[in-house]
């Protein structure tokens, strides 16, 4: 079964090109060349591979690299729909924090939020959750960075200074990150996948100017419906065949797939159950994919396999994937492949 093509908000790229159009640039053929018909619908969305044939074409009519930096400049609290409502009516900024790692699907399905306070420390990670090309990778890369210090400063009134860590080589427009105030950035692609923040706490729990408790349930109680709706689009089994195929260097678990959706696992296991899935036949069958698929491919040893599969040990993996296929992974790699999984 070939898993579903994430797809993102449409509104975050309206914005983009409103901006580079407002600058003289023309963008209906690069919105051609990704077969995007309209960007003004406030439901539409994009697959990865629109946006990575937007993103390519909009770089070869304007010569920019920046633009993953100039939208996250744009993005505010109010770009995020219902839930930018929620987040502007939250109490505080710690319950802003929390509020947005349980719903931040809604903004991206490209990425997981987490929030750690400790203390007068916080930190806090945006983590890729699926494949994707460099350029749209280190793109999103860009935008998640600079969107969190934009709205982490409106929020704080530019009293909040963070540090934060992307994993993409310093970008060419490197010297517009140095200009940007309360807020030191630091590349590598030896940094773990994503984008890592920490920040003091001092002013996580001072009221924020518009909070309002009625609204923020009225708001969040929509944005759980919403939730399970870009989740359900399609069938359960499929959406989480996608996360564990998608998913690098680890096999997520049933609850944190179900924390992803704002449900309970209980909750996630009898939805794949009424579809006669189970979250671990699923869960064996797409390790075993990537297995053999990377066994094929011959670009790293086994015992690297085994640990990008989440196993503990070789030893494991090697039973595990003979139990499933007959033969050794080493065997198996030596035949290319041609094993019958019956």
């Amino acid at each position: 079964m070939k898993a579903l093509e994430q797809s993102l908000p449409a509104r975050y790229f309206a914005q983009l090109i409103d901006f580079l159009e407002s600058r003289g640039t023309p963008c209906r053929d690069a919105l051609s060349a990704a077969q995007i018909r309209s960007l003004n619908d406030a439901q539409a969305r994009l697959t990865i591979s629109q946006v990575d044939a937007l993103l390519a074409e909009l770089e070869r009519l304007t010569g920019r690299g920046d633009m993953g930096f100039e939208l996250g400049k744009l993005i505010k609290l109010n770009s995020h729909d219902v839930l930018g409502y929620a987040m502007i009516s939250s109490a505080t900024l710690d319950n802003m924090l929390r509020l947005v790692s349980r719903y931040y699907r809604l903004m991206s399905p490209l990425f997981t939020f987490r929030y750690d306070r400790r203390g007068n420390e916080a930190d806090l990670a945006f983590i890729p959750l699926c494949g994707m090309p460099e350029r749209v990778l280190h793109f999103h890369t860009e935008v998640v960075a600079l969107s969190f210090q934009t709205q982490i400063s409106a929020v704080a009134q530019g009293q909040m200074s963070c540090d934060y860590m992307l994993s993409m080589p310093a970008p060419r427009h490197l010297a517009r990150y140095r200009e940007v105030p309360q807020a030191r950035f630091q590349f590598g692609d030896d940094l773990l996948p994503g984008v890592r923040i920490k920040m003091r706490c001092d002013r996580f729990d001072t009221p924020l100017a518009m909070t309002d408790t009625r609204a923020l349930q009225q708001a969040e109680a929509r944005c759980k419906l919403m939730l399970q709706e870009v989740a359900a689009a399609g069938k359960w089994s499929d959406w989480v065949r996608m996360m564990l195929n998608e998913a690098e260097d680890c096999q997520p678990t049933l609850d944190e797939l179900a924390s992803i959706l704002n449900i309970s696992a209980r909750t996630l296991d009898r939805y794949l159950g009424n579809e006669g899935a189970s979250f671990r036949d699923l869960g064996v069958s797409i390790r075993n994919e990537r297995a053999r698929q990377m066994l094929l491919e011959g670009k790293f040893a086994i015992s690297q396999i085994a640990y990008r599969l989440g196993y503990t040990d070789i030893a494991n993996f090697s039973r595990s994937f003979k139990k499933l296929n007959g033969v050794s992974p080493s065997t198996f790699q030596e035949q290319d492949g041609m094993i019958d999984t019956a």
